[in-house]
């Protein structure tokens, strides 16, 4: 090892070795542009206030403009969150006259991740909804901590703001279970992707990246998030048609859980629309349930009979119409003895349907109470009849 005189020596002439300096990069972070036509994306540029609010009825925008509309999802360091957890890619977007403009900007190192994040930033200033799959959960609170971390303010959380996972698990999960993105553009989308990198995969593709600054590991990372931003479009689109024309639905799984959703968003009669369609589907017994917890809800006891009977007469939903009807004659029209035949219909189905572990002993209990004061009431009836 050199000692101290022969090294200021060597600096006195010119030969101390010196490290090269980083290369210097034109941009602050990466970034790169697509464009996909309008044709391709299920009618997006269609969809309507009106249909999203029935997609979700908790979305709390009071207008939509799919101009102002920004489609985004992260690429993350990590898929759980925490304050070590980095979206090192972020891809966004927006409806234009050329089409589906989706715009890519990666952090090619953490040092670039302010200068991102701040034309993230201005780029969400131009918008006024947002649209993500599961960002209310993961991307927004994350990207939002991320900015705070870096000194920027933008309240992305606090956007109106369309989760579609949400409203696709209103949907689909009876059907499909599954509600993941990849599941959803192959069942309803029609589409399937090939080669593509397991989102598990990604962070661990960043830190190789890191590592060895070969950026060609990135490529598939930029390719699934190409993949996500586009389907978020056609999502959008296909879930406003199905909810623009709800009867046209083929699948009684899907039309059922559309009636759900109808009726959760207080559209009472386009529900009961979808629940009357499949009366005489595999769904046939949930669907009249609710067909008849509405009509009782708003009073109408016509149709709640109406459908009580067509229940008892396909031997659906238990003792629910038996119970139903007993309460109707008895509180209603005060007919004790019919009120009594329904009560005592609903104790025979018990029985005649009783596990071999044995009947719901509550349950039992709650109808002979209303047996004992239907007999009451009917002899009380009768006495007051015969005094007349």
């Amino acid at each position: 090892m050199r000692n101290l005189r022969e090294r200021l020596k060597a600096v006195s002439s010119g030969t101390q070795p010196v490290r090269a300096a980083p290369a210097a990069r034109p941009d602050p972070y990466y970034s790169r542009e697509y464009v996909f036509p309008l044709h391709d994306l299920c009618g997006v540029e269609q969809t309507t206030l009106d249909e999203i609010r029935a997609c979700d009825p908790l979305f709390t925008g009071s207008t939509w403009d799919i101009r102002r509309v920004l489609f985004l999802d992260t690429e993350t360091t990590g898929l759980s969150g925490g304050a070590g957890t980095v979206a090192f890619e972020v891809g966004v977007g927006f409806i234009n006259p050329r089409g589906l403009v989706i715009r890519q900007y990666v952090m090619r190192d953490y040092s670039e991740e302010a200068a991102m994040l701040e034309e993230i930033a201005r780029l969400v200033g131009r918008f006024e909804t947002l649209v993500t799959f599961n960002g209310k959960t993961f991307d927004l609170p994350l990207l939002e901590s991320r900015m705070v971390m870096n000194r920027i303010r933008v309240p992305l959380t606090q956007m109106p703001h369309l989760d579609l996972l949400h409203c696709a698990r209103r949907v689909y999960k009876l059907r499909l279970r599954r509600c993941n993105l990849s599941s959803l553009e192959e069942a309803i989308l029609g589409q399937t992707r090939s080669d593509d990198l397991p989102g598990s995969q990604v962070p661990q593709r960043y830190f190789d990246y890191i590592k060895t600054r070969e950026f060609a590991l990135l490529e598939d990372v930029l390719r699934h998030n190409l993949d996500d931003v586009r389907s978020l479009a056609c999502l959008t689109g296909h879930l406003c048609a199905v909810f623009r024309n709800p009867t046209q639905i083929d699948d009684p799984e899907d039309l059922f859980s559309v009636g759900k959703t109808l009726l959760r968003g207080g559209r009472t009669e386009p529900a009961r629309a979808c629940f009357r369609i499949l009366g005489k589907s595999s769904m046939s017994a949930a669907a009249h349930l609710h067909l008849a917890s509405s009509y009782k809800k708003e009073g109408d006891w016509e149709m709640t009979v109406s459908t009580c009977l067509d229940m008892i007469a396909s031997g659906e939903n238990g003792i629910f119409p038996y119970v139903t009807l007993a309460k109707y004659y008895e509180h209603i029209v005060h007919d004790y003895p019919r009120a009594l035949r329904y009560a005592a219909g609903a104790l025979q189905y018990l029985l005649n349907t009783a596990p071999i572990s044995g009947m719901d002993e509550t349950q039992v209990s709650s109808i002979h109470k209303r047996i004992d004061r239907l007999r009451r009431k009917s002899l009380q009836a009768l006495n007051n009849q015969q005094e007349e």
